[in-house]
């Protein structure tokens, strides 16, 4: 399945796959999309003893913030559907500013709601 989001002059784009019970996630876009950080997240009980928690492992490449979105979406999709996704995240915009920042962010949360919607 695919999602894309304009937001400006740029568009963010999420791909799922879905292996066996599990799930990876692309999710890129901006000018160069790229591997920024790549985040495996696994439901689990809780320690709370109540509902589900999440435990996320993160590769960040040197210099990267992708992490974020990442593991917005791994954890959130891992938390619903009780599993273990590996979500690739690569979004860069040339010279980007708070404002394209909380941009992104909106793009990104429009995204995941329809990634939840859907699975």
């Amino acid at each position: 399945m695919h999602w894309e989001e304009k937001f400006g002059k740029h568009c963010l784009y999420c791909d799922l796959t879905v292996m066996g019970n599990d799930f990876t996630l692309s999710v890129y876009g901006g000018d160069a999309p790229h591997v920024g950080s790549v985040v495996m997240s696994t439901a689990r009980p809780s320690l709370t003893g109540k509902g589900l928690g999440v435990t996320s492992s993160v590769l960040n490449g040197i210099g990267h913030k992708d992490e974020i979105i990442g593991r917005l979406f791994a954890e959130a999709l891992a938390r619903k559907k009780n599993c273990t996704v590996v979500c690739s995240c690569g979004i860069h915009i040339d010279n980007i500013t708070e404002e394209q920042l909380a941009h992104v962010q909106i793009a990104a949360e429009k995204i995941l709601k329809q990634l939840l919607d859907f699975v």
